[in-house]
């Protein structure tokens, strides 16, 4: 097994859950529904929310770099379009506040993560988290989840000016790492950013695949590694 210097991690999707922001998520929407004069319950507006975000995002991801703050704005915008109620720029920024304090709130890192960065960086490994982010959503997330002393930095895509699976920001993160593309673990839990962008810069990508009810893909691109827990990390490290 190759020498290992630096591990490198997403953060959203594979250091916390999703899941545990949804809560959040759905109390932001509701409200935000309610001051534009629309009455419809939760589980509805994430679905619409859920397939314009898929709209949006199939839109961005080409781009090399964007801010998430305008992928987050826009997917809002052709939701409640698609309802019949546009929504004016106050109404947008009462909802980031109010969903930004419902994340910070809610946010809880996976199973085993604080453990696992304290045994990684005790075996003197360099840890950074790698994030397609804008910067001020990465350092509230990362108060939330405490993750910053056991960390040595973090690179936000906006700070990067470049955003996963593009080359840029991964170059960057291999300079702060001080290690040759392949002495560096990639961990994050998508193909199509992570892994892909991991691969082509040369990097040990692994795939976090936390699903029990069903097996990886097995499609292209490939991941080197593919882990179920955090822990595991450890065994490819040790």
């Amino acid at each position: 097994m190759p020498t290992t210097h630096a591990v490198l991690f997403d953060f959203g999707g594979t250091l916390y859950d999703y899941r545990t922001l949804e809560r959040a998520n759905r109390e932001s929407l509701v409200a935000l529904a309610g001051w534009v004069g629309i009455d419809a319950d939760a589980d509805g507006l994430a679905r619409a929310h859920r397939d314009a975000l898929r709209q949006v995002f199939n839109e961005y991801l080409p781009r090399p770099f964007y801010l998430h703050a305008d992928l987050f704005r826009d997917t809002l915008m052709v939701m409640f379009q698609a309802l019949g109620s546009p929504l004016k720029a106050s109404q947008l920024e009462r909802h980031q506040a109010l969903l930004r304090k419902a994340q910070i709130r809610d946010l809880a890192l996976r199973e085993g993560v604080a453990e696992t960065l304290r045994a990684l960086r005790e075996r003197g490994l360099v840890l950074g988290l790698v994030s397609n982010i804008d910067e001020a959503q990465l350092a509230d997330l990362a108060v939330a989840g405490g993750i910053g002393p056991q960390l040595d930095w973090m690179l936000s895509s906006e700070k990067a000016g470049s955003c996963k699976p593009h080359r840029g920001i991964f170059e960057q993160a291999l300079e702060r790492a001080g290690c040759a593309p392949h002495e560096a673990l990639f961990v994050g839990d998508t193909l199509r950013q992570d892994v892909a962008g991991a691969n082509r810069a040369g990097m040990r990508s692994v795939l976090l695949w936390h699903r029990d009810d069903r097996s990886p893909p097995d499609e292209e691109p490939h991941p080197h590694h593919v882990i179920r827990r955090i822990p595991e990390l450890l065994q490819l490290t040790g």
